[in-house]
């Protein structure tokens, strides 16, 4: 399955958003409550809810799961999911319409709490992963248990991941070609991710390294590793990825980016979220740089820059550059204009501090 669009009104501070993705790479980028996290919370709990083909009154059943993911995903008070239209005076109703190359999704949500299905056309058919900014390796161990059992504060996408994290590897030649995408992130680490009971640890030459010793960067690239060696990420499926850069290494971000563009070559459909300069740009130069790409390389990769003020807006591009009001770009850009001016001010107070010393006037 492939997202290939939504619309969206009135859904948290989505006031109003019409979007076409790309069947390879979406980045969305854009200042802190722009929506980014709960745009890709969204399409993953919808895709996450969509009934078998097969299922008798598929509405009702897209109804109550949709009305029960969207509470967990996001956790609202009271688990009360009315609380995710977009606060107004008065009565109002968020709808969002999704499409898909299997066909197209649309409901209604109203600040009293209904949530009324309009159409639920494809079929749940394709893995579905999202990746939370925080790593979830080193909690793996009864997590599961805890989030069942017990109140906790993490939503439910950190139970979803902690689930895919359980599967076995794959065998034969699905587990060979899987190692193909992996292996790379493995020479990263310096050796193989495996799961133990109920803990996981890094196998190397130098013995069995549990995954609480490992920094905090290098467990989210164990965990990538583990779900494509388990057919979590592999082709078909969709990765919804949070702020990958969180607490890596500017040298894993460009792994990280390199690895994006393999498993959107290997057929996994990507969205990605990200404050991240490097992270965004080494994936522009993709598309800035294509005819230098073998054509299995080249990509469609778009971007989307999400803002609140004055009013909400997205751009889109396919580099970039194409994104004007683009943060990432900007405070750099100001960045290096600080720099220049405070540099400048410096090289004025060296020299009149030597017209002084020397008695020349300034």
């Amino acid at each position: 399955m492939k997202i290939l669009g939504a619309k969206i009104d009135r859904f948290t501070v989505l006031k109003q958003a019409t979007l076409d993705f790309s069947p390879a790479m979406n980045i969305f980028i854009g200042r802190n409550g722009t929506g980014k996290s709960h745009l890709m919370k969204l399409l993953y709990a919808i895709i996450k809810s969509l009934p078998p083909e097969e299922s008798a009154d598929r509405e009702r059943i897209f109804q109550r799961d949709l009305s029960a993911k969207l509470a967990g995903v996001f956790k609202p008070d009271d688990q009360s999911i009315n609380r995710l239209v977009t606060r107004t005076t008065g009565r109002s109703k968020a709808t969002v319409s999704v499409t898909t190359d299997g066909g197209q999704v649309s409901w209604r949500l109203t600040t009293l709490g209904n949530l009324h299905v309009d159409a639920v056309g494809p079929s749940t058919s394709s893995p579905t992963v999202f990746l939370p900014s925080r790593e979830t390796l080193a909690m793996y161990e009864g997590f599961i248990q805890a989030y069942e059992n017990r109140e906790l504060s993490f939503d439910e996408t950190y139970k979803d991941i902690c689930t895919l994290l359980s599967g076995s590897l794959l065998l034969g030649p699905r587990l060979a070609h899987a190692r193909v995408l992996a292996r790379p992130l493995e020479e990263v680490l310096g050796g193989t991710v495996r799961l133990a009971g109920n803990r996981f640890y890094l196998a190397s030459a130098d013995g069995n390294l549990e995954a609480h010793l490992l920094a905090e960067g290098h467990r989210k690239i164990a965990s990538l590793i583990h779900l494509v060696l388990n057919g979590s990420l592999l082709q078909n499926s969709i990765l919804f990825w949070d702020e990958p850069e969180a607490n890596l290494n500017p040298r894993l971000i460009t792994v990280v980016a390199a690895t994006l563009r393999r498993l959107a070559e290997f057929g996994v459909q990507i969205f990605v979220s990200t404050h991240d300069y490097l992270l965004a740009s080494e994936l522009s130069l993709a598309m800035e740089f294509s005819p230098l790409l073998k054509a299995e390389e080249r990509l469609d990769i778009r971007f989307f820059g999400l803002s609140v003020t004055p009013s909400f807006a997205i751009q889109t591009g396919s580099v970039l550059a194409d994104l004007a009001d683009n943060d990432l770009v900007a405070e750099y850009a100001d960045h290096y204009d600080r720099q220049a001016e405070s540099m400048r001010k410096l090289l004025r107070m060296k020299a009149a501090a030597a017209g002084i010393k020397t008695g020349h006037p300034q």
